[in-house]
């Protein structure tokens, strides 16, 4: 059964042009010519199709909440040329034009011969999550008119509250289905990863999926204590909600997206961000330069993958030739592959803490500042890629420092590193897309027990720290040329772990700001804030709604571009829709609220 899974799903992947490939679609269309007739549906397949588009969904989500966090590069100074009205014309094709109908194909097949328990139960809760992130990024979307082509041809937007509280609705229904069972047709659970056999499903832990889900509808909203007091949610690693990629190249491609975008013959072509970078790498140690693992964070060699031992205008270890011994080197500006390194900081910036990295990261991470358009350099083989985790590409076994040899005429040169994004490298795109980790969860209770003054949001940021972690390292031994010897110790982890939990403790519950709008000293919140967003990195969608419900983080980098409009409430209607539905007008601007937004903003923007 395992293998046939395999034969259906790769063939789901390669016809996937065929179920997106109009230009336009319509919520009312009925006969799609790509789509699945009752009369020819296999449940395994329609089951299939629904993960498949539900994954695509969240990839996008993921995607821009992670760039509106500062968590992934934003690449365009302005908010609303950047986020434009093609941002989300996917998932929402991925759910209007491909889950509804398709869980609606489902049901028809559903009888008491074949019951189809298992597939309608996960299937809705996978509905009801696309569908609060849809409210979450747009506000009104249509829903209670939606695949119903003869009495309502051009379906009309519902109020949002309504929708969320109908999503609600799905996750009681699908936990309600679930918890009946009676399947006796086959299934294959492709982000569970088990089904072969009917007696072996994944109840308990779409049901923990299902309870997550209510629980995060109701942190959005502010209902705390319900967050504090959420039971049977994902809370134990072995339970992590995600999807995992493979490493297969064509026929179909299976990798991780970004595995796909970097590890080319080209060398890499997506940025990281530079604000991320900088949160992550730690400080110079004053009395030994060599030593920055001690306020490193530990999943840094994880996550990203240099390829060059110092970036333009920023500093870097150097080892000198004479015993040894460590000294700090300035790289010279470099106008050919990172021209702002011979530019003045911009004036918005000066005198911030951004100002430190604002153009390049020490240590040779490179990456790029929130909102940063200027055109691609031949930086390819040098600017820092994605790594083992959750991509699926190289660990970073490098020295934080570099080597000194002599050239041709007997000068000192640094030695650099020796870069491998080639064709397979790494752990070959064996990467996974999280949707919702356990860590996750504590994050989520921590910020509800801070909100609230109840629980211990100190140890549960410690819990989730320590899941993290011990999640992010198991994918070190995916890399097989990967040099282990530079992955942080377990005392390491303690200790820094340790750190962040005192920093945390000893924190004041508020701060002001001050004149350029960052934080005077950082208050318990930014602590979270900052150590959740690098936690959540890879699945970053619900980084967007954070920094709405809270504000924070105030630390986060500022849009290089001094003049990039408001920070977004919401995005603009996917112009698939607009173009076609006369019922749906398309918004001016950025500023529209969620049902749930009371409108605080972060001094970030």
């Amino acid at each position: 059964m395992k293998n046939l899974y395999k034969y259906v799903f790769a063939a789901l992947i390669a016809s996937g042009t065929l179920f997106y490939s109009c230009e336009t679609f319509e919520l009312e269309q009925v006969n799609d010519p790509n789509a699945l007739t009752p009369n020819q549906a296999d449940p395994i397949f329609l089951l299939n199709k629904i993960q498949t588009e539900y994954r695509a969904a969240i990839t996008t989500f993921n995607d821009q909440g992670g760039q509106l966090g500062r968590i992934d590069n934003f690449n365009n100074g302005n908010y609303l040329s950047g986020l434009n009205d093609a941002t989300l014309n996917d998932p929402w094709e991925n759910l209007y034009n491909g889950m509804i109908p398709d869980i609606k194909a489902i049901e028809d097949l559903n009888t008491s011969d074949n019951n189809l328990s298992y597939h309608v139960g996960i299937s809705k809760i996978m509905q009801a999550h696309v569908m609060m992130l849809m409210v979450d990024f747009l506000g009104d979307v249509p829903f209670s008119e939606v695949n119903q082509p003869k009495a309502f041809p051009k379906p009309s937007l519902d109020d949002d509250q309504a929708v969320y509280n109908a999503a609600i609705a799905l996750l009681d229904e699908g936990i309600a289905i679930l918890n009946a069972g009676g399947t006796n047709i086959a299934f294959e659970d492709i982000l569970f990863g088990n089904g072969a056999n009917i007696a072996d499903d994944n109840t308990p832990q779409w049901i923990k999926v299902a309870n997550t889900l209510k629980m995060r509808a109701n942190l959005t909203v502010g209902n705390y204590i319900d967050v504090v007091n959420a039971t049977d949610v994902i809370s134990d690693s072995a339970d992590d909600f995600a999807f995992t990629y493979g490493t297969n190249v064509q026929n179909p491609d299976s990798r991780h997206p970004d595995y796909v975008q970097d590890y080319t013959k080209s060398g890499a072509n997506l940025y990281r961000s530079n604000w991320l970078l900088n949160l992550m790498v730690g400080s110079v140690n004053a009395s030994t330069p060599s030593e920055i693992n001690a306020n490193a964070d530990p999943r840094r060699r994880y996550y990203f993958y240099r390829q060059n031992a110092g970036t333009p205008g920023n500093r870097a270890f150097v080892e000198s030739l004479a015993g040894g011994t460590f000294s700090l080197d300035i790289s010279p500006g470099n106008a050919e592959t990172l021209q702002c390194s011979l530019e003045q900081t911009p004036a918005h910036l000066a005198f911030t803490e951004q100002e430190n990295y604002w153009c390049s990261s020490k240590y040779g991470y490179w990456g790029r500042d929130h909102g940063d358009a200027s055109g691609i350099p031949p930086d390819g083989s040098i600017r820092t890629a994605s790594g083992v985790y959750p991509s699926g590409g190289l660990f970073d076994g490098h020295n934080d420092y570099s080597t000194t040899e002599l050239d041709d005429d007997g000068n000192p040169e640094v030695v650099g590193y020796n870069s491998k994004l080639n064709l397979g490298a790494g752990a070959g795109g064996l990467g996974i897309e999280p949707i919702y980790l356990a860590s996750y969860v504590d994050f989520m209770k921590a910020e509800a027990a801070l909100a609230s003054g109840t629980g211990n949001p100190s140890m549960l940021i410690r819990s989730g720290l320590e899941k993290s972690i011990a999640k992010v390292q198991l994918f070190g031994a995916n890399d097989t040329s990967a040099n282990l010897l530079m992955a942080p110790t377990a005392a390491e982890v303690t200790a820094w772990i340790n750190t962040k939990i005192a920093e945390f403790d000893a924190a004041p519950a508020t701060s002001a700001l001050d004149g350029n709008g960052y934080p005077t000293v950082k208050d318990k919140m930014d602590i979270l804030s900052e150590l959740y967003f690098t936690t959540i990195y890879g699945g970053a969608a619900d980084a967007f709604n954070f920094i709405r419900r809270t504000g924070y983080p105030r630390t986060m980098s500022r849009n290089i571009d001094p003049n990039p409009g408001n920070f977004p409430r919401t995005l603009l209607y996917p112009n698939v829709e607009v173009s076609t539905n006369p019922n749906v007008n398309q918004k001016t601007n950025l500023d529209t609220r969620v049902f749930w937004d009371s409108g605080v903003t972060s001094p970030a923007n």
